[in-house]
């Protein structure tokens, strides 16, 4: 019987140092096809939804809205917000929304300003009564507002 050294055992630690990074490089990537197909499925439902409406009325209807400007109304509780948004497809339907933020969101007029400031590609879709939801394509990024007041132009 030959006896093993230390040297032996090290190179059993190693490999199964390596074999755990394999299975967490494999696990992750995994985690992340998961996500894209998520977010690849929420778009897709929601265009779906919006061809449902052939001639969309209010700007809450169009599959795709680019926020133009985001204009906080001073010291009013909760938020109260005026967004220019555009319908990227149709260059001369535009629409002033106003909307009221929950006073909990604090991060809803930041992630407004970014997507206004980067052109993003927005998602609108109506919630119960007045509520809608703002969500970024191709991110799990969502706002969440009540509608108060719509002036659509053609």
């Amino acid at each position: 019987m030959t006896a093993r050294g230390p040297e032996s055992y090290g190179q059993y630690v190693i490999l199964a140092i390596a074999l755990a990074g394999v299975i967490l490089f494999i696990v992750t990537g995994l985690v992340w096809t998961a996500r894209l197909v998520h977010i690849g499925n929420l778009d897709a439902q929601a265009l779906a939804d919006k061809t449902a409406c052939p001639r969309p009325v209010s700007a809450l209807d169009w599959p795709e809205l680019r926020l133009h400007a985001v204009v906080e109304q001073p010291g009013e509780r909760p938020v109260i917000l005026l967004l220019h948004v555009g319908w990227p497809a149709h260059p001369h339907r535009q629409a002033m929304l106003v909307v009221a933020l929950d006073e909990a969101e604090q991060r809803s007029l930041t992630l407004l300003s970014q997507w206004c400031a980067g052109a993003a590609s927005v998602s609108p879709s109506r919630g119960a009564g007045a509520e809608l939801e703002l969500r970024r394509r191709q991110s799990l990024d969502r706002v969440h507002a009540v509608l108060l007041a719509e002036d659509s132009t053609t």
